[in-house]
């Protein structure tokens, strides 16, 4: 995962080494992300504290991440619509980011900034709100701390885009209840509630147990978007049987199941045979290279699809993940 940091915020985040998330924020620009600072690295010789603070910085950094100065990105003046020309990569990375219009573009809720003294804050996001070094976070179904999808709120991140695959999200697996509104529409509404554009939703699942078939679930989707975002979605449904993973992803973090997403029935009883949900974050190199590898194999499904069966993809065919 990259990162860009002006130098504004950069000398905020030295200035915050009181902090206790501080070490963590360093240590996870050395040895996990790819950092590249938006100004010329003769800077640092203009300044006795950048220069300080990157000798140290620059001993003992991770082997597969990458540093480089003389960036200039995202492109100033920031706009609402700045993040629209971006790439895959750059919608999946973090911005410190100094800009009188800063909250035009942080308010459409579709990437992940910080602009100079919210630097501690954007790591923290990244560690799920853990104050420490660490990636991952994990719930039990129907425990005091998950008892329905709300309980994720805190948890959601910005986002653009929704990559979900579960063989069997649209399965009523209980006759006396809506499965698929107390689950899949219910998560939708969670996972997209600080955002306040167009998303674009892709489903993979199996033709097989479809119970809720395109025509129906479109108008709950696009209902449930419409009332967090303001925006009609785009959505694309896959059916395919190649795909046995449950996981769903989104910009920055990535999220696994057990048997499926279908956890709840209408009493709020857990319906599903797994015990677990788990979050990780891209901030974690590992992470980021398997979420990067299961994109490429949901791409060689599209494509073998559009070859074979061009009619198992339906929809608006828009991701900025995946090429239809």
């Amino acid at each position: 995962m990259d990162i860009y940091i002006d130098k504004e915020n950069l000398l905020s985040l030295i200035n915050s080494r009181a902090e206790n998330l501080y070490n963590d924020c360093i240590k996870t620009l050395k040895k996990q992300l790819n950092v590249f600072f938006n100004f010329p690295k003769e800077d640092l010789k203009n300044d006795e504290k950048l220069m300080t603070w990157y000798s140290s910085f620059s001993q003992g950094v991770g082997g597969n991440n990458t540093f480089s100065f003389g960036a200039s990105f995202p492109p100033r003046p920031l706009k609402s619509n700045t993040y629209k020309n971006f790439n895959s990569r750059q919608l999946s990375s973090a911005y410190l980011i100094s800009d009188d219009r800063f909250d035009a573009l942080n308010n459409t809720g579709t990437l992940l900034m910080a602009k100079p003294g919210e630097e501690i804050g954007l790591f923290n996001k990244l560690f799920f709100f853990q104050e420490d070094y660490i990636f991952e976070k994990r719930w039990r179904i129907c425990s005091p701390s998950f008892n329905s999808w709300s309980d994720l709120s805190p948890y959601s991140l910005p986002l653009t885009d929704i990559i979900i695959v579960d063989p069997f999200i649209l399965k009523n697996k209980d006759t006396d209840t809506d499965t698929i509104d107390l689950n899949i529409i219910a998560y939708l509404e969670i996972l997209s509630q600080i955002i306040n554009t167009k998303t674009n939703i892709v489903i993979f699942t199996n033709p097989n147990n479809i119970d809720v078939d395109y025509p129906v679930i479109l108008p709950k989707i696009r209902a449930v978007l419409n009332k967090t975002t303001n925006v009609q979605p785009t959505f694309t449904l896959v059916k395919t049987s190649k795909e046995h993973d449950r996981t769903i992803l989104t910009n920055y973090k990535r999220i696994n199941s057990g048997d499926t997403f279908n956890f709840f029935n209408n009493a709020g009883t857990k319906i599903t045979k797994g015990k677990e949900i788990g979050y990780s974050s891209l901030a974690n190199a590992e992470n980021y290279q398997l979420a990067t590898e299961v994109i490429n194999d949901l791409q060689s499904q599209i494509n073998s699809l559009k070859t074979n069966n061009p009619s198992f993809i339906i929809g608006d065919k828009e991701c900025n993940y995946l090429t239809f």
